[in-house]
């Protein structure tokens, strides 16, 4: 909880502010799991800090919605193209994720279990950044991600907008995006590389 609390911190999530007049905070809790290897060792003991989206009131803590996951007939047809044309596949999972969304709302939560601050328990979290559970997180990161590949000359596939395309010369790269996972397709690994490497 408290390497989870950290990054918020350290990614300036939230600063904590008097509750405006008229509003009312979105609720949290803490999620638990425990990672484990593939013999079934624990491996490590993971805490989430989550928004319960469901108390969040429609026009006035979110407008939109939106979800990040390329088609599964998408995702078969472009794994078939890399068997057959023996491209390099790699997957990449984004590390907090909503961490990198920016929120257009003015969107208010209450201070999470645990780390209430003493003297300001009357205060709630004013977000800056979406947080996992809000209506609008896979928007807020969509529109980071979707501005950053676009910058670096991907393109929107017209049969699913989840995958994003881009070819020069002879050189062909897919990346399937399925919420905070993305697998990378190409036919060039140096150019995978250097795309993984400007991703990260």
């Amino acid at each position: 909880m408290q390497e989870e609390y950290d990054s918020l911190m350290t990614n300036n999530t939230w600063t904590l502010v008097a509750l405006p007049v008229g509003r009312k905070p979105v609720s949290c809790k803490w999620v638990f799991k425990i990672k484990q290897s593939a013999n079934g060792e624990v491996e490590r003991y993971k805490a989430r800090l989550v928004t319960r989206g469901f108390t969040q009131t429609y026009e006035v803590d979110y407008n939109e919605t939106f979800v990040l996951v390329a088609n599964f007939t998408t995702i078969r047809c472009i794994l078939a193209l890399a068997a057959l044309e023996d491209m390099e596949i790699h997957q990449m999972d984004v590390k907090t994720v909503f961490l990198n969304g920016e929120l257009e709302e003015e969107i208010y939560m209450e201070q999470p279990q645990g780390f209430v601050h003493q003297g300001s328990e009357h205060l709630v979290c004013k977000l800056h950044k979406s947080l996992y559970g809000l209506k609008q997180f896979p928007r807020a990161w969509n529109q980071k991600l979707d501005a950053f590949l676009k910058s670096i000359e991907f393109m929107k596939s017209e049969a699913d907008p989840n995958v994003y395309v881009t070819q020069v010369r002879d050189v062909k790269f897919f990346i399937m995006v399925y919420v905070d996972d993305l697998i990378l397709v190409c036919n060039d690994q140096n150019k995978l590389l250097q795309i993984k490497k400007e991703l990260s």
